[in-house]
Parts: C-alpha cells; structure tokens; sequence
C-alpha cells in the first residue's frame, strides 16, 4: 500500500501585529496595483494614503477568520485636548480585537498600531533632513498613549521613501505633485545611489527606537517617471522607549528581536 504525504499544517494566523506581517501585507499591496498605477499615485497624490488603505485591506484578508479587526483611520484612544477633556486620536492602522457579546462595556483590547509617512528619497538625505523624519516618527509613536497614559501595544511605523527618475523624454511635469518637481529631483536625487542613501539614512535614525527591515516595492511607469517605493519598518517599540520619549528620558539600548 502506497502511503500518502502527510498533510500540510495551515500557518498559523497572527495574533497581534508584527513587523513580519506589515512586511507581507506592504509586499502583497504593491503586487495588487495595475502596471503604473502605483507610479501615478506616487506622482499625483500623498502615497501613504493609497498605500496604508491597500496594506490595510491585505491585513483584513488576512485576519478576517480570526478573532481580530483592521480599522483603519482609528479612533479609538483618546488624548488629552486644550480644555482636559479626551479627544479621538486618529490613527493610520490598527489591529483590534472583536468584540464579544459580554465585553461591549470595556474598549476592545488593541493586538497593534502602525503609523504610515513618505518622503521622497530626496529629502532624506541630509543629517537635518533624516532629523526631520525621526521627529515626525516619534511624534507619531506619541501619539499611541491614551489620555491615561496606557501604552498601546506593537507600535510599528512605516516611511515609504518613493523615488522618481525620468524615463522618457516627455514628462508630464504640469499634473506631476510639486513634490516631483523636476526642479527638485535633479540627476543627484534620481540616482540609484540617492535611493539606497535615504534608506540606510532613515533605517540608521530609527534604529535607536527599536527594529528596523528594509524593502522595497516597484511602482511601475506613468507620466514620463519611472517609480520605486522603498520602505522602512520600524517596530515594536518597546514600552520603555515610550515611556522615554514621553519625559524626554535617554533612550534605553535595543535589544534585539
């Protein structure tokens, strides 16, 4: 008798937001685009917002058998206003976990956030500039504490870094975002070179909060630009980095994941 191979264990679905998953999820939304319709939205529009709402929609997939929810634009942690009183935070991407019959009273127990920014390859290249993106990184890894000061779990942000270079002879620079510029870019900011600098630039900045991974997604052609979109994962970050950005604290050292 002929013995068959044994079968296949289904992976695992996550529990909880990982770099590994937003990595996949980052990946599988770049692979869902028509070819150059991720160029176009990089020259024409701010790229976090189709990008997160796509890695957003791979997270559901995903997750949609589990006990767990994808919320994007999130609102549930609140801050302290002007006048005491909580406000919504609005956040990029959050994992959170459904509710149950019993538990409609307490705030659904939060399994990660992701916080999404993009600046062009040409902005992250100087000491001043690469500054500029770990403020705006930390800021938005603040903005993770409720008004009660409760940390959220898995914190983890993504810096897309879309980088243009001319690949034809008419570019349609009249509808091209003014972040494209040919007047900006220059032959300096379209080398390959400029590329990989920004990325090991901006993973090199973050490293001090917690992990980082690299990658990249190729966003295709559209109005005379060829288009690329490299990526830093930053993520998680532990409680104690928090809690030393709060107060202004020395970081503490990263430990490896």
């Amino acid at each position: 008798m002929t013995m068959g191979h044994p079968a296949r264990r289904a992976a695992e679905p996550p529990t909880s937001l990982t770099a590994q998953l937003l990595d996949d999820c980052l990946q599988g939304a770049g692979h869902a685009y028509a070819p150059g319709e991720l160029a176009y939205l990089a020259l024409t529009s701010q790229v976090e917002n189709p990008i997160r709402d796509r890695v957003a929609y791979q997270m559901h997939l995903r997750l949609h058998r589990t006990r767990l929810d994808v919320g994007r634009e999130w609102t549930g942690v609140d801050a302290e206003g002007e006048d005491g009183a909580p406000v919504a935070r609005r956040l990029d991407l959050a994992i959170v976990e459904r509710w149950g019959r019993r538990s409609r009273r307490y705030p659904p127990p939060v399994h990660g956030v992701a916080e999404f920014k993009a600046v062009r390859t040409s902005h992250a290249q100087t000491t001043s500039e690469l500054t500029r993106v770990y403020k705006m990184v930390t800021d938005d890894i603040i903005k993770c504490v409720s008004v009660g000061g409760m940390v959220l779990n898995a914190i983890h942000a993504v810096v897309l870094l879309p980088h243009a270079q001319i690949a034809r002879r008419n570019v349609a620079d009249h509808v091209i975002k003014v972040d494209f510029k040919l007047m900006w870019t220059g032959q300096l900011f379209q080398a390959d070179a400029a590329r990989e600098n920004a990325v090991a630039g901006v993973a090199a900045r973050l490293a001090p909060l917690g992990p980082v991974r690299t990658g990249m997604i190729d966003g295709g052609e559209a109005l005379g630009m060829r288009v690329t979109l490299p990526y830093v994962i930053l993520g998680p970050v532990a409680f104690d980095t928090v809690d030393a950005l709060i107060n202004k604290w020395e970081l503490p050292a990263v430990t490896s994941p």
